[in-house]
């Protein structure tokens, strides 16, 4: 049994190579509670796009695998039930966390695993369940529900323990731009921004600085509790949605003013993705409605040098705002889900021609994106990832 520190964290001696055995948790936020018993295919317990929406990964109570998305197909599959698999761009590192089925693979434990040798890198022990993984080039972020551990990804130093109060695990970590400011010096500046749930404050998102840790501000971003937080891909932008779910509201970054607000609906809905495309022209939402919503975004709204004039969320000109000035969709597409699963993420294709959706119900979905006409989009393509589960049952037996 490897022995942890005071915060969660192990020392360096506790990192050390490990099996090739991989099982992931299942997030009881998720209302996840293992195997479905008398269920003939595997359970879906994760999902999600690589951080320039190449790839998706996928795990299960079964076995975890990832997927291109053009052309689509899957390029990687290994046994043993996960319910987080984070991918670094296109790479072969994994961050996997387990599931919690088998004892030997914790939901306290993170592993790193390398998917081109198939074998495991390190591994961290953490005193309670991990909800949450997040990756950049320079920086690997846990999230435990009272703390959020900020790693150096390269050497797995720990940089900084942030305490929070963070029950369903919410945090954006957005990638370093390939292009970046030049200082003075003439070296390019690193710059990845960490954002999360306040702990004291309701509605209130901290913006971090992941490169040199300390917090830069505090967005006002609803007066509810945030459901979600995502940036855009070179995080200039930050979209941020409440338990409500009829509004998206987007922030300039690092400035956090308001730019604008999107309006997915009247009726509340539970927002399960927010993503942006290649250069956040788009961004499109998914809600257990069983819609995906496209908006356009102007590139005075994506402009960080003329932000809107910064509002007070909650009050009677942030409710005109939302009335009168919020955007609605361009375009949309209609996904059937049933009434047992309706968990799903979206993203855009970089070259912006189709609409990816994952569902939980264990499905890709392919949609047409035109970007002239907008409106309902068509179904191209519906891809099962999920399998028959007797497969996997002698690979899973300890």
């Amino acid at each position: 049994m490897q022995r942890n520190n005071e915060n969660g964290v192990p020392s360096s001696n506790d990192n050390k190579e490990l099996s090739n055995q991989q099982q992931l948790f299942v997030n009881t936020n998720n209302n996840n509670n293992g195997n479905s018993g008398s269920s003939s295919t595997e359970k879906m317990l994760f999902a999600s796009f690589n951080q320039d929406f190449s790839c998706v990964s996928i795990g299960t109570d079964c076995s975890y695998k990832i997927f291109t998305l053009d052309p689509l197909k899957k390029c990687y599959s290994q046994p043993g039930g996960m319910s987080v698999v984070q991918m670094l761009y296109s790479s072969s590192l994994l961050a996997l966390v387990g599931a919690g089925h088998q004892a030997s693979l914790s939901p306290r434990r993170l592993q790193l695993f390398n998917s081109s040798e198939n074998k495991a890198i390190c591994e961290l022990n953490f005193t309670s369940t991990i909800l949450n993984i997040k990756l950049s080039k320079r920086r690997l972020v846990v999230v435990l529900q009272d703390k959020l551990h900020l790693f150096d990804i390269s050497s797995m130093k720990i940089l900084r323990t942030i305490e929070t109060e963070n029950k369903l695990g919410l945090c954006a970590l957005s990638s370093i731009p390939s292009s970046t400011p030049t200082g003075v010096s003439g070296v390019k500046n690193d710059v990845s921004y960490l954002a999360f749930p306040s702990g004291s404050e309701v509605g209130d998102v901290v913006l971090y600085d992941a490169i040199n840790p300390r917090p830069i501000n505090v967005i006002k971003a609803h007066k509810s509790d945030v459901s979600i937080i995502q940036f855009n891909q070179d995080g200039s932008m930050l979209a941020t949605a409440s338990g409500k779910g009829t509004v998206i509201r987007i922030f300039s970054i690092p400035g956090c003013e308001l730019l604008t607000t999107l309006r997915r609906g009247s009726t509340a809905a539970r927002i399960y993705s927010i993503s942006f495309n290649a250069d956040s022209s788009l961004v499109c939402v998914s809600s257990d409605k069983g819609t995906v919503h496209v908006f356009k975004l102007t590139s005075t709204q994506g402009d960080d040098k003329e932000p809107k004039k910064r509002q007070n969320v909650g009050t009677l000109s942030d409710t005109l705002h939302n009335m009168w000035d919020s955007v609605r969709n361009f375009a949309h597409a209609s996904v059937k889900l049933p009434e047992s699963e309706t968990r799903n993420i979206c993203g855009i294709t970089p070259n912006n021609e189709a609409l990816i959706v994952v569902s939980f119900d264990g499905y890709i979905h392919r949609f047409g994106l035109d970007l002239v006409n907008g409106g309902e989009m068509a179904l191209e393509t519906k891809f099962k990832v999920i399998e028959n589960r007797d497969q996997f049952d002698e690979t899973n037996k300890n």
